[in-house]
């Protein structure tokens, strides 16, 4: 039903419908998740390595490590929700993080394990030393924790994708 304004213009004269929630947003497609997670992956690579050069000299390696693992995957995992999953609502936020940690275990167990050997070998490595081989292990977790993240965490978002 409509009436006409002041000046002619006809206005929808309809009662408002009742407050919705934000509709979902379309689910990223493939090529999105990948642009979305390459771009989180170097913010948190460099996050991560920041933070373990900067602790590596108070804490030593492996608890340096661990920390920043653990403060970036907390990151990670967001920025993946909402960057390459296109996932803005908070259904599931708890869930998400909880998996998203377990993931980050296997990215522990890579470069813990890759740092044991680098000392192993060699007992005193420069930071760049480190810093590379940790980069080399994330290159390795980085592959299963998309694959993680796709399947596993959020999977549901691939199932709305196809209705």
């Amino acid at each position: 039903m409509t009436k006409a304004g002041v000046s002619g213009v006809k206005l929808n004269s309809a009662p408002l419908a009742p407050s919705t929630p934000r509709s979902p947003r379309r689910a990223a497609g493939l090529w999105q998740q990948i642009g979305g997670f390459l771009v989180v992956g170097a913010i948190c690579t460099a996050a991560s390595l920041g933070i373990f050069a900067g602790l590596r000299p108070v804490t030593g390696t492996q608890w340096a490590n661990l920390i920043a693992l653990v403060l970036t995957s907390i990151l990670n995992t967001e920025l993946n929700r909402r960057l390459s999953w296109s996932i803005q609502d908070r259904q599931h936020w708890f869930q998400d993080h909880r998996r998203g940690l377990w993931v980050m275990l296997l990215a522990l167990a890579l470069t813990s394990s890759s740092l044991w050997l680098l000392h192993a070998f060699n007992p005193n490595p420069t930071v760049m030393e480190d810093v590379l081989t940790i980069t080399a292990a994330n290159v390795l977790a980085a592959v299963s924790r998309f694959l993680l993240l796709r399947y596993w965490i959020f999977r549901r978002v691939r199932t709305r994708a196809k209705d």
